[in-house]
């Protein structure tokens, strides 16, 4: 095996070379680093000389990692975000003074149910930490692999689903934050529905229904194959929030989750009714990336999220 002298490598070279793996490409590479094209060019020919190695090679307008490159995506992501936290972090943690952004990934349930209590503590004892929320998807996982996301919270089912992978339920830390069962919502004055829904009317209603982006089955679905019924589909949504907004006003019906159906209920003008058939109770778990597992502010984060689930039992 080749042995490389570390002594002779200039680290600057390290952030050049982290940001070719992931742009692969030397224009924008160069503008992520802010720096001109021929200094990012410069840049790859010492990496080349270094590694004794082309890095990129061009197929048509491309550039395209050798096996090299490919095997250093990974350690070089690595090392940067660790150097990035070793930076980050100082040796006495206040949080009345820390300053930090976080990137949280989290559906419209958690958005409406946890997020208030989260940002209510925070803003209190930790003002100057900020937070992105974004939205959950295929990928939410890999992207706390890659470092795009510092956290994520989403139901086990799915997180059991996106974590096939070996490579990955390895490295993702889970803690479990709240749980929640299914209700379905009606219109407040659906004539159909007395004070109980049996299962019959359910069957016949026609019904607003989650739809994954990725085609996989939802809870919901996976109940109604599990009862043996087939209900009929009028419209979907890629969130719940958007269900609970098509019924008012009209015959449709949505299963949903209690906790943002119970949000809703008053200011959505719709019914709340228990859910004739019998679905798995969703465990909401908070996600991270082992890397984080050590340092102080993502551990205070952690120790905030547990808090405000904590306040919705």
């Amino acid at each position: 095996m080749r042995t490389y002298d570390i002594g002779r490598f200039d680290f600057n070279l390290l952030r050049a070379l982290d940001a070719l793996l992931r742009e692969r490409n030397v224009t924008r590479a160069a503008d992520e680093l802010n720096v001109t094209q021929q200094a990012m060019s410069g840049s790859l020919k010492r990496l080349r000389e270094y590694f004794d190695d082309p890095i990129f090679v061009r197929v048509g307008q491309h550039l395209e990692p050798t096996p090299m490159a490919l095997a250093l995506v990974e350690p070089v992501r690595d090392t940067m975000q660790q150097i990035a936290l070793t930076l980050e972090t100082t040796p006495t943690f206040a949080p009345e003074i820390t300053k930090r952004h976080f990137r949280i990934a989290m559906s419209d349930h958690a958005s409406l149910t946890l997020l208030p209590h989260l940002v209510a503590h925070l803003t209190n004892v930790a003002p100057g930490i900020s937070y992105e929320i974004q939205p959950v998807t295929k990928d939410t996982l890999y992207d706390l692999d890659l470092g795009e996301l510092d956290f994520s919270i989403m139901p086990q089912n799915l997180r059991v689903h996106q974590s096939n992978l070996s490579s990955l339920s390895n490295k993702i830390r889970t803690m479990p934050l709240f749980t929640d069962n299914f209700v379905c919502v009606i219109d407040e004055n659906n004539p159909q529905v007395g004070e109980t829904l049996t299962l019959e009317q359910y069957v016949r209603m026609d019904h607003a229904a989650l739809k994954m982006g990725d085609g996989s089955q939802t809870l919901v679905e996976v109940s109604w194959i599990n009862a043996g019924i087939s209900p009929h589909v009028t419209a979907t949504a890629s969130n719940f929030t958007t269900l609970i907004c098509m019924v008012p006003g009209t015959p449709l019906i949505a299963t949903v989750h209690g906790r943002l159906a119970i949000k809703f209920k008053a200011m959505a003008s719709v019914r709340v009714v228990a859910c004739p058939v019998r679905t798995d109770v969703t465990h909401q778990q908070l996600n991270w990336h082992y890397r984080h597992d050590s340092d102080p502010t993502h551990s205070f984060v952690r120790d905030a999220f547990l808090a405000a689930s904590e306040i919705m039992r």
